[in-house]
């Protein structure tokens, strides 16, 4: 005798996204500071997330190439130039990385 079919979908695991606000800071956190194009407006909106908990801060590269640090608030209207995301100063300056900037091998 035949037995009924399930209707159970296996799915593959979901893989780590590039964008997601913690992985995002763990890359922030490990190199100081990382640039972010113009139209990645999914990890930009990570970051603006990260950026209201204080959790890192945000640049706005004008076009002359000076960075210009945006407040809150500020960064929804800057979608359109690229950025600089930088692990805070919680103590020293601002986008001085964990370890050194030694990445383990």
């Amino acid at each position: 005798m035949f037995e009924p079919e399930t209707n159970v979908v296996a799915f593959k695991p979901r893989k780590p996204v590039a964008h997601h606000p913690r992985s995002l800071m763990e890359r922030i956190y490990a190199a100081g500071s990382l640039s972010i194009r113009a139209d990645d407006r999914a990890t930009k909106a990570a970051a603006v997330m990260l950026q209201a908990l204080d959790f890192l801060v945000i640049e706005e590269i004008l076009a002359d190439g000076i960075p210009r640090r945006l407040q809150r608030g500020e960064a929804r209207k800057a979608m359109d130039r690229p950025w600089r995301l930088s692990k805070p100063a919680f103590s020293g300056e601002i986008g001085v990385p964990d370890g050194g900037g030694a990445f383990p091998a």
